[in-house]
C-alpha cells in the first residue's frame, strides 16, 4: 500500500512542476515583444481588435471584447 502512496506522491510532485514551469514559461513570454505582423488582431478568434479598444488600452490587449469577455468568465469558472 504504502508504494502505492509514494507512486501518487510522485505523480502529484511531478504534475506540480509541470504546471509551475508552464507557468514560467507564460510570464517569460509575456515580458518579449509581440510580432508586430499580428497586433491588433485577436489571440483567440483572429478577428481585428476594435480600434476604440485598443485606443483605451494603449494597444497592450491582445483580444477583442468579446473573446475578452469569454475569457475573464472561463476564468472566474462561470459557465455558459
Amino acid at each position: 500500500m504504502s508504494d502505492e502512496i509514494d507512486r501518487a506522491q510522485q505523480r502529484d510532485a511531478e504534475d506540480r512542476d509541470r504546471a509551475i514551469e508552464a507557468t514560467r514559461q507564460r510570464i517569460a513570454a509575456s515580458f518579449t515583444a509581440r510580432d508586430r505582423s499580428i497586433d491588433g488582431r485577436c489571440i483567440d478568434c483572429d478577428e481585428p481588435i476594435e480600434p476604440a479598444r485598443l485606443q483605451v488600452l494603449a494597444g497592450k490587449t491582445s483580444r477583442c471584447a468579446s473573446c475578452a469577455r469569454d475569457h475573464e468568465h472561463r476564468m472566474k469558472g462561470y459557465r455558459r
